[in-house]
């Protein structure tokens, strides 16, 4: 049988039925009642009736593609399979892309480029309704509880954003292939605004409650993807919660930007503890508890895990706003951002924040790293970079506010009044520039645009380097010095709480109580959630080597900065402060040395950073009032010079510092034995305890300087040029501190025995209040610390004393000090060598830096090096003079214990000469007191009741004292300083 043709197997359509069919098939609608029904497929009853009204055939062609589009979403009653319109239209967008395909294969080329242009008419009509749909949800009928289309659409966005990597599962199912291209890069801004505001909204609230192991990296994603495209872009920066105005009852601005901002959500997720608005998981709970018991592999593994999803997050950020910054239309809306972050947040900087009203910690830690990120351009060229930072932006600027802030060494008045006279110069120029503006408008055109003009040579242009570098460093004061504050804070605490905890669990050890382990329970479970809290500060910042880098590469550019006000690195500095440098702020410095304190403490976070312009700065302002007026901040840098001793630091290149640094070998020493006396009198209330810590790292420092040659040499040529000058009172102090430290000390160590009694009675101990138990556990540690620093301060000084009297001796044997010092050493043999010292015995001597050895050996070279120097023999009378101390016998005591304990044999000799001498000094004085009788009273020092050898006439009371009397006295109060050449010599 003859197989039939093909004419008679298949009728040839017309391009109508086949143009009929493929729009059919794309919104899945039927112009004539079904054969078989489909439940997804509508039956456009009404739409038929009008189109045979019209005597147009019952075909989806072109002309009748959006009343059938339009007919379909506005179905009453929608099929019961039908989704709702969101859903429908970005389905429909997949099935126009299957039909463009498949007419690829059709050979009429007139039949396919008729379909392929209807398909492309339809497919831009469901992106046009799409969108409608999107911005208004209500614009057509949808069964109830039908999720909304930003809610749709932000699981296609958050679908394609999904890492094959990543294990979480997908939210749904991916958007039809470039449905969202198309959906937001081919419309105009109009049309897409509407959609984009609750979309934002919707992709905030995804990372709203999201801490750093939650997953944010997918709508991170999305919201970078987004800002890609101008007009969402623009719509973000647009949006009602780019600044929020909306107010929450009880919480600040401040934290009203965190909490409702669509980047604040983002800027939220961190590893760090927010207790008021808690994120999930918990990072503390789920990577550090019981640390003490964990592996340290795991730790490090947990530190590295919280590392990099937080660089993720670093990374997606800056590329967002560096997105944002670059596009004109939405560069200023940004700067604005950050700025009402900063100044909405200002009160972070206090010592105590309310978390109510301020942003979060792990915020200001997030947008510090994604700053520092923005920055990085011309971090790596900050030489040619610098000059486009412009310290007038601190004035002039309309962004952030700067004259509230601390100044470095102006007074406020004295900020506003700079402020002042620099607004009055630029008016002036201003002025000058507008009369030639309008001059050359007429001479060029009617005038009518000479206002316009006239207003744009007002307004002040500051480079995007300029804001960035300003912002930034507001920003780090607030965010990253602020959480190293913070994490310093919780570090004490969490010492205090364990020093508490390991005393209880001793005296259990000794016999428990039902209230012991109420103590021991409550203690464990604070010293967990501290230990926590301190590992996850830990891992986002300390651990963190690249975050700290950038941050000592954005403050060795403001320390560039912040010299070339001056004139650059150069001594001495010009006699009088210029006021740009005066006026900036106090905290630009500060947190500079804070941030140096804290990296050279931690292992390698130095290593390749080169630390010489910061040595130079360091060197140049540390020693000058006029400078920086806060001894604080002066002392920090003491503190940084410190850390970087060879020993101390770890680094070898640090010993090429102190070496081989021009500005280090002329100043350093001379620098810091005016320190040592400038921190005598800080101004703050806590100055007298102050000062022992500033000197303690001002002596160690001195002691490894004292080692090396060049450093020594410049000491004896300071000693010997200001011997009445800072040197003198340099000795006086040291003299003072050691005099007060080793008494201190000596007295609270009866004190620690006495509380060791009282513990040690077990019976009596428990019969106590729990919080009376507690607060004398807490003196306890207290005076522990306080004795252990203490010592320690003395035994440098002493050290001090006995390195330098070798080899300058003369300053100990002036008039005015030698008695002094004579006193001091008399003292210290009496209490280590006297009848009572077997009453500080002490079980463990070591742990509070007692070294009654080593400090009697010590005294004993002090009084030789002196001895050896004494050309006129004014020492052993001297010591014979001091009437409180002075025992012959002492001598004697003293020589024996060192033969014990093995002394020098040479020192030994000649301190039993050097008390002979003295002995027979006493004798003397008492044959020439005999011989003298009773002195008349005019001839004796009012203070001390001794015959006057040099006596001055006081210039305001006229009083008549014995010069190294009253020199000795001034050397102590410098508030009341006389200058010694005004005292008139009877």
């Amino acid at each position: 049988m003859a197989s039939p043709s093909p004419a008679s197997a298949r009728p040839q359509r017309s391009p109508d039925e086949v143009e009929d069919i493929i729009l059919r098939k794309i919104l899945l609608v039927s112009l004539a009642p079904p054969a078989n029904p489909s439940p997804a497929v509508a039956y456009l009853e009404l739409t038929a009736a009008e189109l045979l009204s019209e005597s147009r055939p019952l075909l989806a062609l072109r002309d009748a593609a959006e009343r059938l589009l339009i007919d379909r979403l506005s179905l009453p009653d929608p099929p019961a399979a039908s989704p709702p319109p969101f859903t429908f239209l970005a389905a429909a967008f997949g099935r126009a892309a299957d039909e463009a395909r498949k007419i690829s294969t059709i050979r009429d080329a007139g039949l396919r480029a008729r379909l392929a242009d209807s398909i492309v008419h339809l497919r831009g009509l469901i992106l046009s309704y799409a969108r409608i749909v999107a911005g208004n949800p209500d614009t057509f009928p949808s069964t109830p509880g039908a999720p909304h289309p930003a809610a749709e659409l932000l699981v296609f966005l958050l679908s394609e954003a999904a890492d094959p990597l990543d294990p979480t599962p997908v939210p749904g199912a991916p958007p039809p292939p470039g449905f969202i291209d198309e959906f937001f890069g081919g419309a105009d801004y109009e049309s897409i605004e509407p959609a984009m505001g609750e979309l934002y909204e919707r992709l905030r609230q995804s990372v709203e409650k999201v801490s750093a192991l939650g997953d944010f990296q997918r709508p991170l994603r999305v919201l970078r993807r987004l800002v890609g495209m101008p007009n969402c872009a623009k719509a973000l920066v647009n949006h009602p919660k780019w600044i929020p105005k909306n107010q929450i009852m009880l919480i600040g601005e401040g934290r009203v930007m965190e909490l409702s901002s669509v980047l604040g959500a983002f800027f939220h997720v961190s590893a760090i503890r927010d207790r008021e608005f808690a994120s999930k998981p918990d990072v503390g709970q789920q990577c550090f508890s019981e640390a003490s018991s964990r592996r340290p592999a795991d730790l490090l593994s947990s530190f590295t895990t919280i590392k990099s999803v937080m660089n993720g997050l670093y990374d997606g950020l800056k590329d967002v706003l560096l997105i944002l910054l670059k596009n004109l239309d939405t560069r200023e809306k940004v700067l604005e951002y950050i700025a009402e972050v900063i100044n909405k947040n200002a009160s972070r900087s206090g010592m105590q924040v309310d978390p109510l009203k301020c942003a979060s910690s792990g915020m200001f830690v997030n947008l510090s790293a994604v700053m520092l990120r923005l920055c990085e351009p011309f971090l790596d060229n900050m030489e040619s970079k610098k000059d486009k930072i412009d310290v007038n932006y601190l004035f002039c600027n309309n962004r952030i506010d700067f004259k509230d802030l601390t100044a470095i060494n102006a007074s406020s008045d004295e900020v506003s009044s700079w402020i002042e006279s620099i607004k009055n110069e630029h008016d002036q120029n201003s002025a000058s520039g507008e009369a030639r503006l309008i001059e050359s408008q007429e001479a060029t055109s009617s005038g009518k645009n000479s206002t316009s003009l006239v207003r744009c040579a007002k307004k002040e242009n500051f480079s995007f380097i300029c804001e960035c570098f300003f912002m930034t460093a507001r920003v780090l004061n607030l965010g990253l010095m602020k959480a190293i504050s913070d994490f310093k804070h919780i570090s004490q605490q969490l010492a205090r709480f364990e020093d508490d905890l390991e005393s209880n669990r001793a005296m259990r050890d000794r016999g428990g109580s039902p209230q012991l382990e109420q103590d021991i329970n409550r203690l464990e479970k604070i010293v967990e959630i501290l230990t926590q809290d301190k590992f996850c500060y830990e891992a986002q910042i300390l651990r963190d080597g690249a975050f700290l880098q950038r941050a000592l590469s954005f403050y060795r550019l403001m320390i560039l900065w912040s010299v070339d006000l001056v004139g650059g690195f150069k001594m001495p500095l010009p006699s009088q402060c210029p006021k740009k440098f005066s006026c900036i702020p106090e905290h630009f410095l500060d947190d500079a040395m804070d941030l140096l304190v804290l990296t050279s403490r931690i292992p390698k976070a130095l290593e390749s950073f080169v630390l010489d312009d910061f040595l130079s700065f360091i060197i140049m302002f540390m020693g000058s009032t006029s400078y920086i007026k806060n001894p604080y901040l002066r002392a920090k840098m003491v503190e940084v010079l410190n850390c970087w001793m060879p020993q101390r630091s770890g680094l070898s290149s640090t010993a090429s510092l102190f070496e081989g640094h021009q500005l280090c070998l002329d100043y350093l020493v001379r620098n810091l034995l005016k320190l040592y006396v400038d921190i005598e009198f800080t101004g703050s209330h806590t100055q007298f305890f102050d000062k022992f810590n500033i000197r303690h790292n001002i002596a160690e420092l001195l002691e490894y300087l004292w080692d090396v040659p060049s450093h020594r040499n410049a000491w004896r040529q300071i000693a010997k040029e200001e011997e009445k000058g800072v040197y003198l009172n340099f000795l006086n102090f040291l003299i003072n501190d050691s005099i007060y430290l080793l008494d201190e000390s000596l007295n609270k160590i009866l004190e620690l025995k006495e509380i060791e009694a009282e513990m040690a009675n077990t019976v009596e101990w428990e019969r106590r209040l729990p919080q009376e138990r507690e607060e004398r556990l807490r003196v306890f540690h207290q005076w522990e610390n306080i004795v252990r620093f203490d010592m320690k301060l003395a035994n440098e000084d002493v050290g001090m004393l006995a390195f330098t009297s070798e080899q300058i001796p003369a300053p100990f044997l002036l008039p005015e000090m030698v008695e002094r010092v004579a006193s001091m050493l008399n003292y210290f043999l009496l209490q280590l060598a006297g009848p009572q010292r077997k009453s500080l015995t002490v079980k463990d001597p070591e742990k509070y830096e007692f070294k009654p050895k080593q400090l009697l050996k010590q005294i004993a070279t002090i009084y030789v090096h002196i001895s050896r120097g004494d050309k006129e023999a004014v020492f052993p009378a001297a010591i014979s003079k001091d009437g409180r101390a002075y025992n012959d016998q002492l001598f004697a005591s003293a020589a024996n214990i060192l033969w014990r304990i093995g002394g020098d044999p040479q020192i030994i000799k000649e301190f039993m000469q050097l008390a002979g001498k003295a002995k027979a000094a006493a004798s003397e004085a008492m044959d020439a007191e005999a011989i003298l009788g009773d002195i008349p009273d005019e001839f004796l020092d009012p203070i001390q009741y001794t015959l006057m050898k040099d006596p001055v006439i006081l210039p305001s009371s006229k009083v008549t004292i014995d010069r190294p009397v009253i020199i000795r006295h001034l050397l102590s109060d410098s508030i009341h300083l006389t200058d010694p050449t005004s005292l008139k010599t009877c």
